[in-house]
């Protein structure tokens, strides 16, 4: 499989995916379709990493704590981040060492932007709220997370983007209201903005997770898998100094499912 018509930014430091949804990220033993990883190690086959090309972007500071530049990146094959396997958007992931550590960096203090779209059950505000509570693996439940008190500090900035309200015969009085929301997480844990926005009794559309079985069941008749879209990413260029911002269509299904909405 070939993804390198996802590519909607790219330069000899690093590129950009609008990652499809329902392809995974990294190997595991688990997984048996092509992964992100299996491509990109393909793809950057051929590729100089020279240290004389990247070592100028390696931070000062750098300390070596998980290995050399080139170990972190042979072992993470320059991915800086991932996105669960059905959610869409933006993906960052750098063709050198240099770039990969530098990136890095930038994610551990938290100066990298992200913004989601996704489409929520209920009615939030138009206005930016942030919302902060801890997350952690919930014990007994194989993948799933929550808000638990000893969890890992969470932060995320939610608004509104627009309001549906839609009554169909076969919808039960319950449902029927939804937000297009814009997220935007300051912190980086796993299923954050689904975790948040559920705790919030606003559960993403066809979260399998996170929505609970009588809203999914009747989610799924309208929306294949969780509207969850990476819709944007800013990051410094560890080269030049520059911000860049790249920003990823709506995909296709979820534009469709809008569709629908209107």
């Amino acid at each position: 499989m070939s993804f390198d018509d996802q590519i909607v930014y790219e330069d000899d430091d690093m590129l950009v995916l609008n990652k499809q949804a329902g392809v995974v990220v990294n190997r595991a033993q688990s997984v048996r379709d092509e992964t992100i990883q299996d491509w990109i190690e393909e793809y950057l086959q051929g590729v100089d990493h020279s240290p004389a090309l990247w070592s100028s972007l390696i931070p000062d500071d750098f300390t070596g704590e998980y290995g050399s530049p080139e170990e972190v990146f042979a072992e993470r094959s320059g991915i800086a981040h991932r996105l669960d396997k059905d959610t869409s958007g933006a993906l960052i992931i750098a063709k050198n060492p240099g770039s990969l550590i530098a990136l890095l960096r930038q994610f551990h203090d938290r100066q990298i932007k992200k913004t989601y779209t996704a489409l929520a059950h209920g009615v939030l505000p138009l206005t930016e709220e942030l919302f902060s509570a801890p997350i952690a693996r919930l014990p007994g439940k194989t993948g799933k997370f929550g808000i638990v008190a000893t969890g890992r500090p969470s932060e995320t900035v939610f608004r509104a983007i627009k309001h549906f309200s839609i009554s169909r015969p076969e919808w039960p009085e319950f449902y029927g209201e939804f937000s297009l929301v814009e997220a935007k997480p300051r912190t980086g844990r796993t299923h954050q903005i689904r975790i948040h926005l559920a705790y919030l009794s606003h559960p993403i559309v066809s979260d399998m997770l996170y929505v609970g079985r009588k809203h999914l069941r009747i989610d799924k008749q309208w929306c294949p898998r969780q509207f969850l879209h990476a819709s944007e990413i800013a990051f410094i260029h560890p080269r030049t100094r520059k911000e860049v911002v790249v920003r990823t269509d709506l995909a296709g299904d979820l534009k469709q499912v809008l569709q629908t909405l209107a």
